[in-house]
């Protein structure tokens, strides 16, 4: 499936919509003829319609311009290019959220009596 297709069933799911209807109401400038041709793969999301949906599924919106960007390369080296970056930006993210509940939850999980003591 196409990344502005996957997009649009994140979306769906999100909002728990049951009919392309209701996505054609929320998302910006678009039609049902668009909708269609964007869940077929003959048309990609705009800009703003791809931060549409990444605001409202919570979605990293700087992940999702690259995906789009990868999606709408015109040749393979852009789009290897525009793919290897996608790739660079979610493992950051992880480290990212990973350095995020490791600092939330602190030290190891362990209590502070199993803590190894340190005493310069």
């Amino acid at each position: 499936m196409k990344f502005s297709a996957t997009l649009i069933e994140t979306l769906k799911k999100e909002i728990n919509a049951s009919k392309d209807a209701e996505l054609v109401e929320l998302i910006p400038h678009m039609t049902k003829g668009n909708l269609s041709q964007v869940k077929s793969g003959d048309r990609k999301l705009t800009e703003e319609q791809a931060i549409y949906i990444a605001e409202v599924c919570s979605l990293d919106v700087a992940l999702v311009l690259v995906e789009l960007a990868a999606e709408s390369a015109k040749s393979e080296k852009a789009q290897s290019a525009w793919n290897e970056l996608a790739k660079k930006l979610k493992a950051a993210s992880s480290i990212l959220l990973l350095a995020a509940f490791v600092s939330i939850s602190g030290t190891s999980g362990l209590n502070q009596s199993q803590r190894i003591k340190y005493s310069p």
